[in-house]
């Protein structure tokens, strides 16, 4: 499972890569092929949210945490501080762990956006 990060490096400046989720293939039902599947160590709180109508673009910030953010529907447009600009349609992940340094920008398509923000932890680890 392919994926975008978001992160901050050493000097505090945001920037995209891209990376493979590592899985696992599990039966999770039996009359169905085996699923691709990333299991965390932990519990974790997920969050599933909408951006107000008159929200369309959040100014530089960090993430609060280390976490997956999935637009649900609309197109949702990051700028990393080095100038870098991503746009991500509904249902693409991005892993967001810019949680220290300048942050990102948000920008976000016309009326309610709705997310899905997943944290990792610490120690879940993307194959480059």
């Amino acid at each position: 499972m392919r994926i975008t990060r978001i992160y901050a490096d050493e000097h505090g400046a945001s920037h995209f890569s891209d990376a493979e989720v590592p899985t696992t293939s599990v039966q999770l039902f039996a009359e169905l092929p085996p699923f691709r599947v990333n299991r965390f160590n932990t519990p974790t709180p997920i969050k599933l949210f909408a951006v107000p109508d008159e929200l369309d673009v959040a100014d530089w910030h960090t993430a609060p945490v280390r976490q997956l953010a999935v637009a649900l529907n609309g197109i949702v447009e990051y700028e990393a501080s080095d100038g870098e600009v991503r746009r991500l349609a509904p249902g693409e992940i991005l892993l967001v762990e810019d949680t220290s340094g300048r942050g990102h920008i948000t920008r976000f398509a016309d009326g309610e956006q709705c997310f899905l923000h997943i944290p990792v932890p610490d120690d879940w680890t993307l194959m480059d």
